[in-house]
């Protein structure tokens, strides 16, 4: 099974519903707790961009934050080297701006403020000028990404910097950049893509190679909510919805895709993090 064959099958579809709403909520939700790639992200923030931000005030501008799953670990690692913290989340989704607040909240202190901007990045009029600006796997879903990394670019600081996070275009990615395609007409950047932006503009950057793994063994169990809603947020579509025989093949290409280690089969969940 080759993503040709799927690709193959997709064209014969009239149209396909993108993944939203609840249901891509706890799509990620499932997909996040079968990677370990959210605690080595943290890891890598802690060792390579927390000890660069100011002691005595430093502020955030989080851009496409959810939930805040990885916000508010940041901010607690944060709390442990600067006085004085302003953490903003920027998220479209009125529910997710909810718990986005009600977890930093929680979090925070007296000498923490946070708040959040609910609306679309493009839309967004922000003026302010932040130390960090945060793009954790969030350039995938910007209409324009070389508008929204100029824009993001405009928010930092003269001594800031805007992190990046963003998946290569690597097996995992394969389905999700093939269903993009199919809904919006073009592809979505990928890591790949950022970088050659940044060098054809001339623009200064570390690029850093985080290693993950995806734990995709129930994808491989029949009846598997579970793999069903890590298999949906891979290819970002609610595949429940799609003819039986592409959905068959969308698993088995999952399964051929993987690596087995003992009784846990897995795939590459790396991302690159760029410091511009």
């Amino acid at each position: 099974m080759n993503i040709k064959d799927i690709r193959q099958e997709m064209a014969l579809l009239n149209d396909v519903v993108p993944l939203e709403g609840q249901r891509l909520s706890a799509c990620l939700h499932t997909y996040e707790a079968a990677s370990n790639q959210r605690e080595l992200i943290l890891e890598w923030f802690t060792d390579q961009v927390i000890p660069q931000i100011p002691m005595d005030s430093a502020s955030f501008l989080s851009i496409g934050c959810g939930a805040g799953e990885l916000d508010v670990k940041i901010l607690a690692a944060v709390k442990a080297h600067a006085s004085t913290i302003a953490y903003v989340g920027l998220e479209p989704d009125s529910q997710q701006c909810e718990r986005f607040m009600s977890s930093m909240e929680l979090a925070g202190d007296q000498n923490t403020r946070v708040e959040t901007l609910n609306t679309n990045f493009e839309r967004c009029t922000e003026q302010r000028r932040f130390d960090r600006v945060l793009m954790v796997h969030s350039l995938y879903y910007m209409d324009d990404p070389e508008r929204a990394i100029d824009k993001a670019l405009n928010l930092v600081n003269e001594s800031g910097r805007l992190i990046v996070l963003i998946a290569l275009n690597d097996t995992l990615n394969e389905l999700s950049s093939s269903f993009w395609k199919m809904e919006n007409g073009g592809s979505s950047w990928f890591s790949e893509d950022l970088s050659k932006h940044l060098e054809e503009r001339g623009v200064s950057f570390e690029r850093n190679r985080i290693e993950a793994r995806l734990d995709i063994t129930s994808c491989c169990e029949p009846e598997s909510e579970q793999g069903s809603q890590i298999a949906d947020f891979i290819a970002q579509v609610p595949l429940g919805e799609l003819p039986p025989g592409l959905r068959t093949m969308i698993f088995s290409y999952l399964e051929a895709t993987s690596q087995l280690d003992g009784d846990l089969r897995w795939l590459p969940h790396n991302v690159d993090a760029f410091v511009i």
